[in-house]
């Protein structure tokens, strides 16, 4: 069953191959249609805190709050660093990009616009996703500053009255969580640029939405390489250095 779930996951997400249409609406409109979750009233989590599940946490111990990703056609790699806080009721966003040598202050606002539920019988009784619009500015001091647009999606769970991720490693839908999608846009211009990034970029049940071209299946089908013709964007050292990355370049 999970084989015919990733299948459908991968035909909603290749549709960006034949049509035009913003990419960020292409997630949204895909996750609004995931598999048997259905939409609930985003008022009941006015109360709740999301700001430790999209910035700053924590899996398998060690920190995944710095996101990495690409950006523009050729796939460049991309990473970021988010830290998110609550204030009367918004969540604001302070951190920096690093594409190649590039490294960029970040200020912003993810703002909650829909939540779905899917009750079930494992792992968790309840399970959401969380959509976001994500906005992310940088500076406008330097040519060629500009600003990050999209749809972010969160999956989370409720346990002991706290907020956690919902990550799975095998292969139980959905295999996505803490993804952005949209575009980067230079400020007083037409330049623009697709933006995707997760946690993770690759790997087992990891793949970023809308970058089919950017993977390779070795004999593990559910396991995904970046392509060797892409590795001189920054992805040569991927994922073998990843966690010393994440917690180093934005210090």
């Amino acid at each position: 069953m999970k084989y015919i779930l990733l299948a459908v996951l991968v035909f909603q997400l290749s549709v960006i191959r034949t049509t035009g249409q913003d990419l960020s609406k292409q997630w949204l409109e895909s996750l609004s249609n995931y598999g048997s979750f259905q939409e609930i009233n985003s008022a009941r989590f006015s109360n709740w805190d999301f700001s430790q599940v999209l910035s700053n946490s924590n899996v398998d111990g060690f920190p995944t709050s710095t996101y990495v990703g690409v950006f523009g056609p050729k796939f460049r790699r991309i990473d970021f660093h988010l830290e998110v806080s609550k204030t009367n009721g918004s969540y604001e966003v302070t951190g920096k990009s690093k594409l190649g040598n590039n490294i960029q202050s970040l200020s912003g606002k993810i703002e909650l616009i829909k939540t779905l539920l899917k009750t079930q019988e494992y792992i968790t009784d309840s399970l959401y996703i969380g959509i976001f619009n994500c906005t992310l500015r940088e500076p406008g001091i330097k040519d060629g500053d500009g600003v990050f647009s999209g749809t972010f999606a969160l999956v989370f769970y409720r346990k002991d009255s706290q907020l956690q991720l919902f990550k799975t490693s095998s292969g139980d839908e959905p295999t996505f969580t803490n993804t952005f999608v949209g575009t980067w846009k230079r400020y007083n211009s037409d330049v623009e640029r697709k933006v995707i990034f997760s946690f993770h970029a690759a790997g087992l049940y990891e793949r970023l939405p809308f970058c089919e071209d950017l993977y390779t299946f070795e004999e593990n089908d559910d396991f995904l390489e970046i392509k060797e013709e892409y590795k001189e964007y920054e992805w040569q050292d991927y994922p073998i250095t990843t966690r010393k990355r994440k917690t180093t370049w934005w210090k």
